[in-house]
């Protein structure tokens, strides 16, 4: 059994990315690995957001942990979960980069 933490998008934020991480997830722990997402507190600034909202309406994936934890703009945010991760001694960790805006805070991470 491998520890796996994904970095990236997660309910109760929406969207392609969100969604394919909590699947991907759900197949990591139905093959016995424990995993979980590390999401966004603060995904864009909302005068970057280009919709409505970035949040979505449906209920929580049921027996999936999912930590909304990273601010993509707050720096002093990036190196305090890098070591939180750090400390979780994760087998795998599987970075999201989905456009530049994130890399700063990704690549801090």
């Amino acid at each position: 059994m491998a520890k796996v933490i994904i970095i990236g998008p997660g309910h109760p934020l929406r969207g392609g990315l969100a969604t394919f991480n909590q699947r991907l997830a759900k197949e990591f722990i139905d093959e016995g690995h424990d995993c979980s997402i590390y999401s966004f507190s603060l995904q864009y600034p909302s005068f970057l957001f280009p919709g409505k909202t970035q949040y979505s309406d449906e209920p929580a994936p049921e027996n999936l942990a999912i930590h909304s934890v990273i601010n993509s703009i707050n720096p002093f945010n990036w190196i305090k979960i890098g070591n939180r991760l750090r400390k979780e001694n994760a087998d795998i960790i599987i970075v999201r980069f989905w456009l530049p805006f994130m890399g700063p805070a990704l690549g801090t991470i």
